[in-house]
C-alpha cells in the first residue's frame, strides 16, 4: 500500500514539474516579445537621433539664411547711400568752381575799374619829376605812370618816414622780399638791384635774365602769409623791372 502511495506520488511530482516547466518557457518566450518590440535592423539610435535633430537643424539654416538675407540688404542700402554721397559731393564741388570762378572774375573786374578810377586822379609830379627819382633804366617806367598810382610813388620817394613803427615795418618787409627772391628756386634768372619800403609800399628794381624768372618768383610771393600788399604795378622791357606795390 505504501509502495502504491509512492509511486503515485512521484508521478504526480512528474507532472506537476512538466507543467511548470512548460509554463515557464512560455512565460520567457512572451517576454522575450515584448522586450524587442522592433527588428534590430529597422531600429537606430542614429536614425532616432537624426530624427530629433532635423526641426533644430532646420530652424538654425532658417536663422543663418534670415542673417544673410539681412546682410545683402544691408550692403545693397549702404551701397546706395554711398553712391548718394558721391553724387552730392560731385553737384556741391562744381557749384563750388562755378562760385569760384564768378569770384575770382569779379574780383579782377572791381581791380581793373579801381586802377581806372585812380587813373583819373590829377597828376601832382611833372614827367621830369618823375624821372629824376630812379635810376636809368627805370626812369622812364615812373614818367609812365598816371593817377593815384603816380602820386602814390612821387610821395614815396619825397615823403620822410618819422615814426619808429613805420621804419620797423619798413625794414622787415624789405628782408621778407629780399630773402625770398634771392632765396627762390628761379633766383638765379633774375638779379635784384633794390628793394625799398615805406609803409604801406614797396619798391622793387630788378633785372630778368631767364624770361619767365620774375613771374614765377612775384607768384608764389603772393602765397606767403606776410604778403600784405592788395595791389601791384608794375613797368618793365624785355631785361628791365619796376614794381612798385600797395597794401
Amino acid at each position: 500500500m505504501n509502495l502504491i502511495k509512492v509511486i503515485a506520488l512521484v508521478i504526480v511530482g512528474a507532472i506537476l514539474g512538466y507543467s511548470f516547466s512548460f509554463l515557464g518557457k512560455a512565460s520567457n518566450e512572451e517576454d522575450l516579445k515584448q522586450t524587442i518590440p522592433i527588428p534590430l535592423e529597422t531600429y537606430s539610435p542614429s536614425k532616432a537621433l537624426t530624427i530629433k535633430e532635423t526641426p533644430a537643424v532646420n530652424k538654425h539654416n532658417f536663422i543663418a539664411q534670415k542673417c544673410q538675407k539681412s546682410e545683402q540688404n544691408h550692403e545693397i542700402t549702404k551701397s546706395n547711400d554711398e553712391g548718394k554721397l558721391n553724387q552730392k559731393y560731385l553737384t556741391l564741388r562744381d557749384e563750388h568752381q562755378v562760385l569760384k570762378d564768378k569770384y575770382f572774375k569779379a574780383h579782377s573786374e572791381i581791380r581793373t575799374l579801381t586802377h581806372q578810377l585812380d587813373e583819373l586822379e590829377s597828376n601832382e609830379a611833372t614827367d621830369e619829376e618823375m624821372e629824376q627819382l630812379a635810376p636809368e633804366p627805370f626812369k622812364s617806367f615812373l614818367s609812365s605812370f598816371r593817377g593815384r598810382t603816380r602820386n602814390d610813388i612821387y610821395e614815396f620817394h619825397t615823403k620822410e618816414d618819422q615814426e619808429e613803427e613805420n621804419i620797423d615795418w619798413g625794414y622787415n618787409t624789405k628782408n621778407n622780399i629780399s630773402d625770398f627772391i634771392l632765396t627762390h628756386y628761379e633766383s638765379t634768372g633774375v638779379k635784384l638791384i633794390s628793394v625799398s619800403c615805406k609803409q604801406p609800399h614797396c619798391e622793387i628794381l630788378a633785372t630778368e635774365k631767364q624770361e619767365g624768372a620774375w613771374g614765377k618768383i612775384m607768384k608764389d610771393i603772393h602765397k606767403q602769409p606776410w604778403w600784405k600788399f592788395s595791389s601791384t604795378s608794375s613797368s618793365s622791357d624785355n631785361e628791365f623791372i619796376y614794381t612798385f606795390l600797395s597794401q
